[in-house]
């Protein structure tokens, strides 16, 4: 399976900080990174999200695969949770 650089540069931004940066919940820390990452990137990024979390892939499949973006923040359960969140999340309109 190849891994796109967006998945990698979403994992990058989930780093030690990001409860401080991003908000306490789940749901804001999974979408903080997308507020760094082009269009493009998050285009890709949920494309991939969307093909893990409807595939046959276990949660050790999973883990395995998030292992290998390098994110500091780590899951022992509800990692198919998080990752839902950046799939789902719509953009918010721009105040004018």
């Amino acid at each position: 399976m190849q891994i796109p650089e967006a998945f990698y540069d979403f994992c990058l931004l989930l780093h030690q900080d990001s409860f401080i940066f991003y908000g306490r919940e789940p749901e804001d820390v999974a979408a903080g990174p997308l507020r760094f990452m082009s269009k493009d990137q998050k285009v890709a990024l949920r494309a991939f999200l969307d093909h893990l979390l409807t595939g046959n892939y276990s949660d050790a499949q999973l883990q395995e695969i998030y292992r290998k973006g390098d994110s500091d923040i780590s899951f022992t359960e509800g990692l198919r949770y998080f990752l839902a969140f950046p799939r789902k999340r719509k953009p918010r309109a721009r105040a004018k």
